[in-house]
């Protein structure tokens, strides 16, 4: 699948903004429930060594710690922070006020002066659990063991988490939406001289212009002046070729004309035909050989010919050469269909053409003009029907064989048939011929321009 150079970098920087965003979101996500965990880790110590500066020892064995404490969430029940103290033979010792309801074992006696810390399902509810042990030395030396145990409800933490994630997620959101926007405004700006370089090509198609404009960003002005110049060289060297191959032409002329008019009026009457005729043989060999020198290339897109006024232009001469005829010329085209090649192509094809149909018809002449559009080129299809008396079917491709010789066209065709046929497979058109439905012959010429 193909894509613009714009979608292009749309896709690749908006998939890179979305990884981005979702990257940064995830580690800051990360980061803050580290950071609460830890927090919560700390507070939980501060509060289990509350707990041990409020613990006394009325008697050997026996650990008082007062009902009330000074931490506020171990005085409400059910305020998700819990406390628990235990004797080494796992018995209860105190339990905070907080902690009416909840039952809870001693797991497994740890070892003394370390804290553990862990996340433990109590109850089917999840709890972030401390616990510390101290071994008690009483005023008479004998020793007892006690487990210190703080317990927090992990929904607590986790709903403060979700808070900050879809805060968080919000904000990245709306950093994401905002940055794409600003992302289609660059790229539509930074690109835009592109669009100008396209615009006009447009122009040097429809020949508003003859060059590229130098009102452009620096980056592009190698790539434009090389285009100019590539344009310029070859509008020069197709210039060259026909000032060239019609200097060669007249230049034969005048030789070919004094030997027309020197034939020995001794000659008999087969020689001086003879002669004649190999002398206009030569004059015909020279006009296709012109008209194929300067036969255009495949049509480029940066030359065009409005096809309307050109047919229009040549009907009107040829009304005026067949005036005797009488003719009923017909043209069917839109003002908005252009030819991509070179004018003089274009009037040589069209002029053949239709000198060929006026020549044979008997009074109708009808041309056809259609255009169409492809995903990557303009389809032309020049249809030109007379009411004469036709090609017969086993002639017609020997007529606009390509590069045909004289000695195979059918009489009365002449050379110009051949200099269409070379001009049109030389645009990388195609050429038919049909019955026309007056009865006559249908020449299509049909044409497909790929776009800049």
């Amino acid at each position: 699948m193909k894509y613009s150079l714009r979608n292009r970098l749309i896709i690749v920087f908006s998939f890179s903004l979305i990884v981005l965003v979702s990257g940064v979101a995830f580690f800051l996500e990360k980061a803050f429930d580290k950071s609460l965990t830890g927090q919560l880790q700390q507070r939980m110590k501060t509060q289990l060594f509350m707990l041990l500066t409020a613990a006394e020892e009325e008697e050997p064995g026996s650990l008082y710690i007062p009902e009330v404490v000074r931490e506020d969430a171990f005085n409400q029940i059910d305020s998700g922070s819990y406390a628990f103290v235990y004797s080494d033979d796992q018995e209860e010792v105190w339990r905070s006020f907080s902690a009416v309801d909840l039952e809870l074992e001693l797991a497994e006696k740890l070892t003394t002066g370390e804290f553990f810390f862990d996340l433990a399902v109590i109850e089917n509810i999840r709890f972030y659990r401390l616990r510390y042990a101290v071994i008690w030395e009483s005023y008479d030396g004998t020793e007892s063991y006690y487990q210190f145990t703080v317990l927090h409800e992990a929904h607590l933490l986790k709903d403060v988490i979700n808070d900050f994630r879809y805060a968080l997620w919000y904000g990245l959101i709306f950093v994401l939406v905002a940055m794409l926007i600003v992302q289609f405004i660059a790229l539509r700006w930074g690109l835009a001289p592109l669009g100008l370089v396209a615009k006009d090509l447009k122009n040097i198609e429809s020949g508003k212009q003859q060059a590229l404009s130098k009102d452009y960003p620096t980056e592009l002005i190698p790539l434009t002046k090389n285009l100019n110049l590539l344009i310029e060289s070859e509008r020069t060297q197709r210039e060259k070729y026909r000032n060239t191959f019609s200097n060669l032409a007249h230049s034969l002329k005048t030789p070919l004309a004094v030997i027309k008019g020197a034939v020995n009026s001794d000659a008999t009457e087969d020689q001086s035909d003879t002669i004649h005729s190999q002398v206009t043989r030569m004059d015909e060999i020279i006009q296709y050989q012109l008209s194929r020198a300067v036969a255009g290339s495949q049509g480029h897109m940066l030359a065009s010919v409005n096809v309307k006024i050109g047919i229009e232009k040549i009907l009107s001469a040829l009304s005026k050469v067949y005036q005797d005829k009488q003719l009923e010329l017909t043209l069917n085209c839109d003002d908005s269909v252009r030819f991509y090649g070179d004018e003089g192509d274009f009037m040589e094809m069209m002029g053949n053409l239709l000198d060929n149909a006026c020549k044979w018809t008997s009074q109708r002449v009808l041309v056809d003009v259609s255009q169409s559009s492809k995903k990557n080129s303009y389809v032309l299809d020049i249809r030109i029907a007379d009411d004469g008396p036709g090609i017969p079917e086993d002639m017609r491709e020997k007529v606009i064989t390509r590069g045909g010789r004289l000695d195979e066209q059918t009489e009365g065709q002449g050379i110009g048939l051949s200099v269409v046929a070379e001009l049109v497979h030389q645009y990388g058109g195609k050429i038919s011929i049909k019955e026309s439905n007056i009865q006559g012959a249908e020449f299509q010429l049909l044409f497909d321009f790929r776009r800049v």
